[in-house]
Formats: C-alpha cells, sequence, structure tokens
C-alpha cells in the first residue's frame, strides 16, 4: 500500500500526539520520543511547529511545554526494521508453543 508522504506525516504527528498524551495522563515526567520521519522531528526540533498551521502539531508543542522532560530522537528506519522483525519473530515462536 503507498501512502503520500503528507499522510506519513499526518499519522505519525498524530502517533507523538496521543502517546504524549497517554504519557502526561499516566504520571511519566521524563520520557524519550523516537520517530523515524525526520520531516516530523524536525518540526518539532526547529520550531517549525509554531508557524505550522497543522493543529496535531501546534498541540504536540503545547505539550513538550509542560513541567516534564522529553527527549526528542531520531531513529533511522533501518533500526526500526531490525525491531519489526524480531517483533514477528517473537509473535511467530510463540504461536508455535
Amino acid at each position: 500500500m503507498r501512502i503520500g508522504r503528507e499522510r506519513i506525516f499526518k499519522v505519525e504527528a498524530r502517533a507523538i500526539l496521543e502517546s504524549l498524551q497517554i504519557v502526561w495522563k499516566v504520571g511519566y515526567r521524563h520520557w524519550d520520543l523516537e520517530c523515524d520521519n525526520v520531516m516530523v522531528i524536525k518540526s518539532i526540533l526547529v520550531g517549525e511547529i509554531v508557524v505550522n498551521r497543522m493543529t496535531k502539531l501546534q498541540l504536540v508543542d503545547q505539550l513538550l511545554k509542560r513541567n516534564w522532560s522529553v527527549r526528542v530522537r531520531h531513529i533511522p528506519r533501518d533500526h526500526n526494521k531490525v525491531v519489526d522483525h524480531m517483533a514477528k519473530l517473537a509473535c511467530y515462536n510463540l504461536n508455535n508453543l
């Protein structure tokens, strides 16, 4: 399935927003946010959120300004491929038991 770059950007931004909301509600005050989408991470770190008209990124910016510590990092896609493969192997082995 092919999804345009803009669509992927919006999906990643929504996932980040929802995860930050959950983490805040649970009560964590130190958090590592990792994402493999360079454009989303750049938008968050460089401060392009303020000028971006995308509501989800503006909400992310508001959440990040709260009284907590969030470390935002870019994770290369190749690292995600390895983790995805390991997760699939784990699920496969559990189902065969």
